[in-house]
């Protein structure tokens, strides 16, 4: 079902073609504000959640301009989004999130299928105030700002993942964090800022070993 937000959001910001489509049950999940200036418009914002069977608890904090979400699978998943300036959320199916604060401004974000987060994990895919070069008088960071997470990546907790970064598939990350470059493929990474502490090594859910379908996963290198 599509639920227009302006009748979500108290108060006398305006809203134009905001959308959020999902089920009535799924609904009761979300939560929705204003973030930022209450008197600039926000316009076509969609928010998609399909599952009918969703879990979990999002809040969703709209600033000027517009924004899209996009929330493949059922979680479990306590998230707090802060979207605005034409930025775009995806995170796939089978991913479970226990408590993240991702901010999307001017950028895009892309989270893959299976991944595990823990808590207090912060997604900062972009500079929130402008730097100044004092000789120019120009604004240096005002370009759009990418961030892609693999599938099959554990994020552990207090991790903080900068803007412009790719984690590869089946990687670790561990707790504590900052990461501001390139995560490869099945790997460990750990530290501030974070480096590659051991190759040729993921992760399963369980403690025991993998699943067959985790192992899929793996490369090429994996001996199952």
């Amino acid at each position: 079902m599509d639920f227009d937000i302006a009748d979500l959001v108290s108060g006398p910001t305006p809203f134009e073609n905001c959308v959020v489509q999902c089920s009535e049950a799924v609904l009761k999940r979300l939560r929705f504000a204003v973030h930022g200036r209450a008197d600039l418009p926000r316009r076509n914002y969609r928010i998609s959640i399909p599952d009918p069977e969703f879990r979990g608890k999002i809040s969703v904090l709209m600033g000027p301009g517009s924004g899209e979400i996009e929330l493949a699978g059922r979680g479990p998943m306590v998230a707090d989004f802060r979207v605005w300036r034409d930025a775009s959320v995806r995170i796939g199916e089978k991913t479970t999130i226990n408590g993240a604060r991702i901010v999307a401004d001017n950028a895009d974000i892309v989270i893959g299928r299976d991944n595990l987060w823990s808590d207090e994990i912060i997604v900062q895919s972009n500079d929130q105030h402008g730097i100044v070069d004092l000789k120019t008088g120009q604004v240096k960071n005002t370009h759009r700002r990418r961030t892609r997470i693999g599938d099959h990546v554990w994020v552990g907790r207090r991790t903080v993942l900068m803007p412009d970064l790719t984690v590869g598939d089946g990687a670790v990350v561990a707790a504590g964090a900052i990461v501001t470059r390139e995560v490869p493929p099945r790997c460990i990474a750990g530290g501030n800022p974070a480096r590659v502490i051991s190759e040729d090594t993921s992760w399963s859910r369980q403690p025991g070993g993998p699943t067959p379908a985790e192992t899929g996963y793996y490369g090429e290198n994996w001996p199952g």
